[in-house]
């Protein structure tokens, strides 16, 4: 036994291991390279855990979100058009209007009916106890206009105009919150 010299002494005595009260100074070397190839190998476990947590969420929530092309754009976005309560209780309209020359003439028929908040419940009640100045007011703004903007490409234009005439001058609050055309005829004369 005493032949193998730096190894880690097993034996009980320490007579047969060398000197006498002697404590090798070699005997721990063993220990601490196991030491640290512990430590070495709990880090890198660490490691390769917190990676594969990573891996594993970023799976997860990669497949549950969507891809930016499913995104609506701006083309998608456009306005839509709520759902309103509609009243058409304005009779059709027949005026005679002029053309682009003053010599010219047309006759111009228009239904319209106009909506708003079905929510308020007062509304129906004036607009039909207004009915007649309704009728009034937009048979003598639409004789006022020239064709060209009773046109279709002015359409949008003249929807927006009658609504707030209509809310700023009629009603005692802004009651319409659309105008549709039921009916829209041009004829020249």
């Amino acid at each position: 036994m005493g032949d193998f010299e730096g190894g880690v002494d097993f034996s009980e005595n320490q007579e047969a291991a060398g000197a006498p009260g002697k404590v090798k100074a070699r005997g721990g070397g063993g220990k601490a390279i196991l030491g640290l190839l512990k430590w070495i190998g709990i880090g890198l476990g660490f490691i390769i855990l917190v990676f594969v947590i990573v891996a594993v969420s970023i799976r997860i929530l990669g497949n549950q979100s969507r891809p930016l092309s499913d995104l609506p754009n701006a083309e998608t976005m456009q306005r839509v058009s709520e759902a309103w309560a509609v009243y058409n209780g304005v009779e059709e309209i027949r005026s005679t209007v002029r053309g682009i020359k003053d010599t010219e003439q047309w006759m111009v028929v228009i239904k319209i009916n106009l909506a708003f908040d079905g929510a308020d419940k007062t509304i129906p009640k004036e607009l039909s106890d207004r009915r007649w100045q309704i009728q009034d007011f937009l048979r003598s703004y639409i004789s006022r206009l020239r064709i060209d903007e009773l046109m279709a490409d002015q359409e949008e234009l003249l929807k927006v105009d009658i609504r707030d005439r209509l809310n700023n001058q009629i009603f005692s609050r802004p009651f319409i919150k659309d105008i549709y055309f039921e009916n829209f005829q041009r004829t020249q004369m």
